[in-house]
């Protein structure tokens, strides 16, 4: 038995009971605090992000050749309709579809827990790991084995048996437990539900001996929720609202640009409470079959960001290919799909036409769809994140459209947007004195060098208009009011306050975690503002902008 579900669960009839109540009066659902301190006393775990990839590599080619496809080359293996497979999952007394259990767990009203359970011996691992891979300055690609994941969203909960487990993140990845002392770090993680723990090569001894290929296979196509793998990313940037990169989210999709779905989690390891974090769905495969039509799936998937270099469009810059985390290979733009047979050539070109002397209009449309791109452009100048595309060339998925081959961007790891001005402010304003047509990159401190964004939104860009409509209807989006926000932040507040401090005193944290609406304004990175200050003083900006545009 893999996974068990169960309607009433920790929450009880309870839960169920005033869950109804409120939908008959047509009210948002608030998940009940007893029902959240019962979840989340029996959780545990940690999570992931992307931060700026500051790995070193023994070896950064042009492209990737045949030998670099070592590890991590397989193929989702989805059904071809877009499908999940949900392998060996067992259900009781649910009624719930995969993709709605994917809704349940990304919805705000449902309190969501997460309870690792993983061995002391396997813990121990994955501190050997971090440590044999940082000394090549290099990170961990191995999964090590949770014995058990309970995942519990509202009233029904999940039991996912042999889980794989492995510490996520660039500069924020920390060991599980810091060198020195001893004591645990709070860590981002990534969970794989397909992972089959018998690569010989990695666990050697212990790999896991499967009695038949049809059940590997099994194991290989398992999903809950429809996802593959789920990320886990703790709050190290001290959101005290813990809602903003939620809400960000939430208001690029509504600007038509793909965003990742994610929520809060209470989360636990071996019954600690780890308090409060962020659980997302990866951006792969899955994702691009999710959000896009089905005539433009297939298409080269890439993931960017700081590697060495900055992910800037610039040929000089640029590299690409497959990571290999075994041989230390890391690239500014890493395949993350079509990695058997992809030949690059659509980045290729992209980059080719990008880089040329002169770029025509007409040439700059033949390769990015440029509707979407001001989109994109727009949104992401009111979330106001330095660590971005266009600010530092960081943090950014670019997928080529198979019907077209035109480039989209897809924004990753806004953990620094809305005000979040903690431990990192380049501009000191917390971005609120930038106008949407700066010609500068702030959180690289340099002149603008990126020519997706000098071609389409600068002085004499090809899309400034069609960007400065886009800014205009953003701008008038509701979700700027404070009272908006506050109703999505009291959702947050009353399903997970009293879980919101960690039971476990980690080495890695030395500030409190709360919920709390307050913040300022300082000429510096000492604090975050709040989300009314930051919405008032970037306004304030914007319309200057426009008038003098």
């Amino acid at each position: 038995m893999w996974i068990v579900a169960t309607m009433t669960g920790v929450f009880g009839k309870e839960g169920m009971m005033m869950k109804r109540k409120r939908r008959m009066a047509g009210l948002l659902l608030l998940c009940v605090l007893s029902m959240s301190l019962v979840a989340c006393s029996q959780i545990g775990g940690s999570s992931t992000s992307s931060d700026k990839e500051g790995v070193s590599n023994g070896q950064q080619d042009k492209g990737a050749k045949d030998s670099d496809l070592k590890k991590d080359n397989t193929e989702d293996s989805s059904t071809k309709d877009g499908s999940a497979n949900t392998g060996d999952i067992e259900v009781n007394n649910s009624n719930m579809t995969e993709e709605e259990m994917y809704q349940a767990l990304f919805d705000i009203n449902n309190a969501i827990s997460i309870q690792l359970e993983i061995s002391q011996t396997e813990l121990d691992k994955l501190q050997e790991d971090y440590i044999r891979y940082d000394t090549r300055n290099s990170k961990s690609p191995i999964y090590r084995m949770a014995d058990k994941v309970i995942i519990t969203i509202d009233d029904e909960v999940f039991e996912i048996e042999e889980v794989g487990i492995r510490l996520k993140g660039n500069t924020s990845r920390v060991p599980v437990y810091d060198k020195k002392t001893g004591q645990p770090n709070l860590s981002h993680y990534k969970l794989s539900f397909h992972e089959t723990f018998d690569d010989e090569e990695y666990y050697g001894e212990d790999a896991k001996v499967w009695e038949s290929e049809a059940e590997r296979q099994e194991r290989k196509d398992r999903r809950f929720a429809t996802l593959k793998e789920l990320e886990i990313k703790w709050n190290k940037n001290f959101d005290d609202t813990h809602i903003r990169e939620y809400y960000a989210n939430s208001i690029f999709r509504k600007a038509g640009v793909l965003a990742q779905q994610l929520n809060l989690c209470c989360l636990g390891v071996n019954g600690d409470n780890y308090g409060v974090v962020n659980i997302y769905e990866p951006v792969d495969k899955i994702f691009i079959e999710r959000n896009l039509p089905k005539e433009d799936w297939g298409g080269d998937l890439y993931k960017c960001g700081w590697t060495f270099k900055p992910a800037n469009y610039v040929e000089g810059s640029v590299t690409y290919g497959i990571q290999d985390k075994d041989e230390n290979k890391f690239y500014n733009y890493s395949l993350k799909t079509n990695k058997n047979d992809s030949t690059h050539a659509q980045l290729i070109h992209l980059l080719e036409v990008l880089n040329k002397k002169k770029v025509s209009k007409e040439d700059f449309e033949g390769v990015i769809d440029a509707d979407y791109l001001t989109k994109f452009l727009a949104a992401s100048y009111f979330m106001g994140d330095p660590d971005d595309l266009r600010n530092n060339y960081n943090n950014h998925y670019v997928y080529f459209l198979k019907s077209s081959g035109k480039a989209i961007f897809i924004p990753y790891d806004n953990d620094r947007c809305l005000g979040l001005t903690h431990s990192w402010n380049p501009d000191q304003t917390g971005m609120t004195e930038v106008s949407p047509y700066s010609d500068r990159a702030e959180g690289n401190n340099s002149k603008q060098k990126n020519p997706v964004i000098i071609y389409s939104v600068l002085e004499d860009g090809y899309y400034v208009n069609e960007y400065t409509e886009e800014l205009k209807k953003i701008a008038e989006f509701e979700d700027w009011k404070e009272d908006n926000f506050e109703q999505v932040y009291e959702i947050a507040k009353e399903n997970y306050e009293q879980v919101v401090v960690p039971a476990v005193k980690f080495e890695n944290v030395d500030e409190e975690f709360k919920f709390s609406l307050e913040g300022e304004f300082t000429n510096g990175d000492e604090t975050n503002m709040s989300f009314q200050e930051y919405v008032q003083r970037l306004m304030d900006t914007f319309n200057e902008s426009l008038h003098s545009a």
